[in-house]
């Protein structure tokens, strides 16, 4: 079993580093992934002691984030055709952390709702980009041993995020953690949207002809 996983290993780091352009739109997402586990792990708490929400105006808020995604999933459905994958993905995570910098600094419920609404709208958009771009430009033959991988380290990385931000609210404040993450969020998906913006990359978000790859390594 661990000569398998030494094999597996090997295989997806021979591919990371023959396809190294992927892999780092791959990273950031999922650093952007990690980013929203660990600022929701505290949504919570900011909701309460901050923004002083009571039991059924943070329900409401919940719903609302539902009605985001619900709605942001049907006019993706319906505009996808008409925006590159590239854009959707780009906009789309720098959306959902203007949404998060909206919550952070929100201080009654309406600004709070925009905020949570914002992020789960835009939500939609990002990852049907990013999984889009997944299922094109990574080989039939290595996704699933690529996104086991990777799983694992990005699971690691969310333990980690999550102990670093409720160690941060505990000794500083809630709001100061939550604002640093949306922050640090919104720098990491600028340089999302510039990597997947770039002119000489345009071949990685072709949609229209996607034929199954597959790469001998």
């Amino acid at each position: 079993m661990i000569f398998d996983i030494v094999y597996i290993s090997g295989e997806v780091i021979q591919f990371s580093r023959h396809s190294w352009y992927v892999m780092s739109i791959y990273f950031l997402f999922s650093v952007f992934v990690v980013l929203q586990t660990a600022m929701d792990s505290q949504e919570v708490a900011f909701a309460k002691e901050v923004i002083s929400l009571s039991d059924s105006e943070y329900g409401f808020l919940v719903s609302i984030a539902g009605a985001g995604i619900l709605i942001g999933s049907l006019i993706n459905v319906l505009c996808a055709r008409k925006f590159t994958l590239s854009f959707i993905m780009g906009i789309g995570s720098i959306m959902v952390s203007v949404g998060y910098l909206m919550f952070a600094f929100s201080n009654h419920f309406v600004m709070a709702s925009l905020g949570v609404f914002t992020l789960a709208f835009s939500l939609a958009f990002a990852n049907t980009g990013f999984y889009t771009f997944y299922q094109n430009n990574i080989p039939v033959n290595v996704m699933g041993r690529v996104g086991s991988l990777y799983g694992f380290i990005e699971a690691l990385l969310v333990i980690i995020t999550t102990s670093v931000f409720a160690v941060i609210a505990h000794f500083i404040s809630i709001q100061f953690t939550v604002v640093l993450g949306a922050i640090v969020m919104l720098i990491l998906t600028c340089s999302l949207l510039l990597f997947s913006l770039s002119p000489s990359k345009t071949e990685y978000y072709q949609t229209d002809l996607v034929e199954a790859k597959e790469v001998v390594l």
